[in-house]
């Protein structure tokens, strides 16, 4: 037996299965990426291995200790990330995708904007402005004053201005209103933001991995201008580009059309190792795990009537094949094929008459591990008759 044949083969429900968790992992190490959270569960995710090899090799004592040491963990793990739980959970919500989806800034603004953030940084002058899109960053930010002015050119220069006491906050634009400015954002405490960068980018990178924000930072000391959405930096280099960026992620311009083929080809193709490493794993999970599953079959198995007495004869039979529910573990059933079971009728110790004979397990020859769900019919009728005499031949005169 080749070693292909203890594989089993996967079905189209097996294939969606495989699929979904695919893209559940890879969201979660998005959503986890460089963070304490993506480490705790790559330390799960090892405990959980040996917790299954332990099991798997009957290691008594050791497979008790785990199983309370996943319980303590359990506990530990809702107090520590209860603010991660909720960040996962809030962008898994249908809800922020009901809501109606609002233009919030104009062309000639995101221009504006674009230029004095390049202004700033020609003056050397640091800044830090969020653009919020439908989450709301309001839990997250401390701090603050309250504004709800028009966002200016001339406000927020003045706002960002060295004499000026919110300088070193960040302002917050909100439904095309300068709503907040001052604030002070959560720091990131991932590990991939370059050493350049300082605390300013660290809060912008915070603030946009909790929300779907859009923060635009001004660097005074390299007098550089870079945007970070969704956790991806990108450092502009004309007031043009970045304008153009703002309004697409923002301003939603019209005769945009929406093409499958191209997003389909974008969203395999983009990040694809961490992609491949997802599905990978799911597909050795589930290697391992499928053929612990339990499955159902249903095959068709011809009826033998065996050990006829030699003065009998089968006269009739209500049923020539029965169909067989069968349930059990996949590796038991994925061995079992039609023309291998038979479903046999001992007929040794009947006489000729009308008799229904009843199946069971005892009628049908199947490997250990897998049991009979229902048999159709269950009651076979059968007409047993002695042959009749051969008429003796004329005599011959």
């Amino acid at each position: 037996m080749s070693f292909f044949e203890f594989i089993p083969a996967p079905t189209w429900r097996d294939l969606i299965d495989i699929l979904f968790l695919t893209i559940v992992a890879y969201q979660l190490y998005i959503w986890f990426r460089e963070t304490r959270a993506l480490r705790v569960l790559i330390g799960l995710a090892v405990l959980g291995g040996v917790y299954s090899l332990a099991k798997l090799w009957g290691l008594f004592l050791t497979t008790k200790v785990f199983q309370v040491l996943w319980q303590v963990l359990l506990i530990l793990l809702l107090i520590l990330f209860q603010s991660e739980i909720k960040q996962v959970l809030e962008k898994v919500s249908l809800l922020r995708y009901l809501r109606s989806r609002k233009r919030r800034l104009s062309g000639v603004f995101a221009l504006e904007l674009a230029q004095v953030a390049f202004e700033l940084a020609e003056e050397k002058t640091g800044a830090l402005v969020v653009l919020t899109r439908e989450d709301n960053p309001t839990e997250f930010i401390h701090s603050g004053q309250s504004v709800m002015a028009t966002p200016s050119a001339a406000l927020i220069k003045s706002i960002f201005n060295h004499h000026s006491p919110t300088h070193d906050g960040a302002i917050i634009i909100a439904d095309n209103r300068l709503s907040q400015m001052g604030c002070i954002l959560p720091l990131s405490e991932s590990q991939k933001l370059p050493e350049k960068y300082g605390t300013r980018h660290r809060a912008a990178l915070g603030i946009s991995e909790v929300t779907d924000s859009i923060c635009l930072v001004v660097s005074e000391e390299r007098s550089e201008v870079i945007t970070i959405e969704n956790s991806n930096i990108t450092n502009w280099e004309t007031p043009n580009l970045l304008a153009d960026q703002l309004k697409e992620w923002l301003g939603m311009p019209d005769g945009v059309g929406f093409a499958f083929k191209d997003f389909l080809k974008g969203y395999v193709q983009q990040d694809w190792k961490p992609k491949l490493g997802s599905l990978c794993m799911v597909t050795i999970a589930w290697l391992f795990l499928a053929s612990q599953q339990d499955i159902q079959l249903t095959i068709n198995a011809p009826i033998h009537h065996i050990n006829l007495p030699v003065d009998l004869s089968l006269d009739q039979s209500s049923a020539a094949t029965v169909r067989l529910n069968l349930s059990g573990r996949r590796r038991n059933i994925a061995a079992i094929r039609d023309q291998d079971v038979h479903v046999q009728l001992d007929l040794s110790s009947l006489q000729a008459g009308e008799y229904s004979i009843r199946l069971s397990r005892k009628n049908v020859d199947l490997p250990l591990g897998v049991t009979i769900d229902s048999v159709v019919p269950q009651d076979v009728k059968i007409v047993l008759k002695q042959p009749a005499p051969k008429p003796e031949p004329p005599e011959i005169e």
